[in-house]
């Protein structure tokens, strides 16, 4: 039995009329997104385009081809734009223009497939009133969806059901060509089935995640050429932006999309369900038409592997993988390798979806890299506060809500930098020689800096309000553990009650085996500071509580070398121990509970937690061109008695462990965006393979980003 991932999508039972993605247009950068599935509500006509529809390498004869919106009124809800309320947008002028091709039955209107597999959907001869469909507005989301048909001269298959994205109506054109088959019904489903339901497997989202609706219909370009319907990235190299020499490589694991594409292949090129390939399909996934196949296998990306991959044969259509998968996810690696993504430390996603890497490389190229949704580099900052990011060799990195990045950089000259992503080029810094590492920020803006260097006797700083001034300097004074200052506290994390938590980058005394909470602090309280920068010195009243969570002490599990640090939902924290090789999960300073073994980790370095509450760790494995690299997924909610428990591994475990991909490689940070993928930064400091910034596509949870929004508006492991 498969542990779901998202406890609301445990099966997928397909209708005749599924769902699928369009790709959205969006204006990447900093300054906000294109609201893609109903930016305006002014109808529109729509443009005549044409298309084939193959199963394999066959024209499909006879499919029924709807063209359908995308919905906002929920995740997996439809939209009821089109005619007589139904998600396609076809109306009656079909059966006029095209009275032998078309038709109507409860999913609405559609054109059918000729001899050759062709299809088009016309405009009337430029009439409006005789338009085949009309935009609910131009920036609408559309998708083809192609049911039935016969691939084989033997009959109609009716468990054939593919799907292929169009993007915004309104940038349909006459010259618009689509290929509707396996590959782009994969990829469709890889990046879109986080926003299907289990019941009715439509295309939707909430209207407050519009933004991620639509990035992931763009991320379906990184993977197949729906013009074609080849398995490879659209635009390879991407560039532009302000992010001058710039050139990203964009390289989709084509082989493993085709390795699905040929599963489903398998069923679509027979005559229909009863058929052996379609009953062991079904039989797999409990889908019943083949979209839901494919999406079953995106939201259960380890379910009966080896069943399914015994569809792939030697004449299976397209060129898939020589062995059996560990699992069904599908990544893309990013990679630039001259001008940015070198050595990168940490990746955190803002509002938009955009992506922000800390590259840490101290001999050529530190520097703080933005990319858009699908990976086009944005900016590209070498420079910031009047220094050189080289010699910062910036570490981690925090997004405030909003939309500001502040970067902390231990090497000297050191400092706390905000890079101002309202007025691009304009920064803040205030000089920090004592080795700033671990930054984390609240849903007040208020910001929170670690020091790791005794110089600084182990100081706590906050920033009010998100303002990186003096006079709004808050210091702390260090915990005293025994008479001994508390040693190197380095990643930093706020609960959703407020606190501040800190892993431990020392080996004195044991304290690598300690957490650190910091509460009931009172530096934003009015009337306390009154000179700035506030400390105990200046403001007797400036207060704070530290509470040493002690390695196997009482209800405490063990720790051993706990790293990274993330919130979870319910005020519950969790932090990977990269010497234990296990993943705890605090629910107070007094009690918590480890999960994972060396089965489910391996050298476990960062985390952080999706919209459905699992808990993602990076890995800090794998070898250049050799050893695949992974993250792996645990279950973050319920209890010890729910199905599944709270803390089962929901990636691979055993000989595999996680989710394994030849091009992620020594994971460090980990973040999830609006649209459920899951980017990790690939510590590679030199030009070549395994480089870059890795995205696993729809791998989790829409999640609600940057950290500081969710803590703002209360969304810390829920959907957007």
């Amino acid at each position: 039995m498969i542990a779901t991932r998202v406890a609301r999508k445990a099966t997928l039972s397909a209708v005749s009329a599924v769902a699928l993605t369009a790709v959205a247009l969006f204006t990447s950068g900093c300054t906000g997104f294109t609201d893609a599935v109903h930016s305006d509500t002014i109808p529109t006509t729509g443009a005549a385009l044409q298309g084939i529809v193959h199963g394999g390498r066959q024209p499909i004869v006879g499919a029924h081809v709807y063209l359908a919106a995308a919905g906002s009124g929920g995740y997996g809800v439809a939209a009821t734009s089109g005619p007589s309320g139904t998600a396609s947008l076809l109306n009656v002028n079909v059966t006029t223009n095209e009275p032998t091709t078309s038709g109507h039955d409860t999913n609405g209107y559609y054109v059918v497939t000729g001899a050759g597999g062709g299809f088009s959907i016309g405009n009337g001869g430029g009439s409006g009133s005789s338009f085949d469909y009309t935009c609910p507005s131009s920036s609408t989301l559309v998708y083809l969806l192609a049911s039935g048909g016969d691939s084989t001269g033997s009959g109609a298959n009716s468990a054939t059901m593919l799907a292929a994205p169009l993007g915004q109506c309104g940038s349909l054109s006459s010259s618009t060509y689509v290929t509707v088959n396996e590959v782009t019904t994969a990829a469709t489903a890889l990046a879109l089935g986080q926003f299907i339901l289990t019941d009715s497997p439509f295309i939707g989202t909430s209207s407050t995640n519009t933004t991620g609706l639509a990035n992931a219909f763009a991320t379906v370009n990184n993977l197949v050429n729906i013009s074609t319907g080849v398995a490879g990235a659209t635009t390879s190299p991407l560039t532009g932006g302000g992010c001058t020499g710039c050139s990203i490589t964009v390289a989709p694991e084509t082989a493993k999309l085709n390795t699905i594409a040929n599963i489903l292949a398998a069923c679509v090129n027979t005559t229909g369900s009863s058929s052996a390939a379609c009953t062991a399909l079904f039989g797999a996934t409990s889908a019943t038409d083949t979209f839901g196949a494919a999406v079953a296998m995106s939201l259960n990306p380890t379910t009966s592997l080896a069943s399914l991959y015994a569809l792939q044969t030697g004449t299976s259509p397209f060129t898939g993988v020589g062995t059996q998968p560990t699992d069904w996810t599908v990544g893309i690696l990013y990679t630039d390798g001259t001008t940015s993504l070198l050595d990168p430390q940490n990746v955190a996603a803002d509002a938009s979806g955009n992506i922000w890497v800390v590259n840490h490389n101290s001999t050529t190229t530190g520097n703080l890299t933005e990319l858009s949704p699908t990976g086009s580099p944005v900016i590209n900052v070498s420079t910031i506060g009047g220094t050189i990011m080289t010699a910062l060799q910036p570490r981690n990195e925090a997004i405030d809500t909003n939309g500001n990045v502040w970067i902390v950089a231990a090497t000297s000259p050191g400092g706390i930098f905000q890079y101002n992503t309202g007025t691009p080029g304009s920064s803040l810094v205030i000089a920090d020689s004592k080795s700033p590492y671990g930054i984390a920020i609240d849903g007040s803006n208020n910001v929170f800096v670690t020091h790791e260097s005794s110089s600084s006797t182990y100081t706590v700083y906050e920033f009010l309000g998100g303002n990186l001034v003096s006079t709004s300097e808050v210091q702390y004074p260090p915990y005293k553990v025994g008479g001994t200052t508390l040693q190197q506290p380095e990643y930093a994390a706020i609960d959703t009650s407020g606190n501040v938590w800190m892993t431990n980058g020392s080996s004195t005394s044991g304290l690598y085996n300690n957490i650190f909470q910091m509460s009931a602090f009172n530096g934003g309280t009015g009337g306390v500071c009154t000179v700035f920068p506030c400390n105990v010195a200046s403001d007797s009243s400036l207060a704070e509580t530290y509470t040493n969570v002690l390695s196997a002490t009482g209800s405490i599990p063990t720790l051993n070398e706990a790293w990274g640090i993330a919130a979870g939902p319910s005020g519950v924290m969790w932090t990977p121990n990269t010497a234990g090789l296990t993943l705890t999960q605090m629910t107070s300073t007094t009690s918590g509970t480890n999960y994972g073994s060396s089965a489910s980790l391996t050298a476990p370095s960062y985390v952080a937690v999706d919209g459905a509450g699992n808990v993602w760790v990076s890995n800090k494995n794998g070898t250049v061109g050799s050893v695949p690299g992974s993250v792996s997924e645990f279950f973050g909610t319920g209890t010890s008695s729910t199905t599944p428990a709270l803390g089962t591994p929901l990636s691979p475990t055993g000989t595999t462990v996680g989710f394994a991909h030849m091009g992620l490689q020594t994971g460090q940070g980990i973040t999830l965006d609006p649209s459920g993928n899951v980017w990790v930064a690939n510590q590679v400091a030199s030009a070549g393979a395994g480089v870059g910034v890795f995205e696993i596509v729809g791998a989790g949870a829409p999640t609600v980003t940057p950290i500081a929004l969710a803590l703002k508006n209360g969304k810390v492991g829920a959907l957007p």
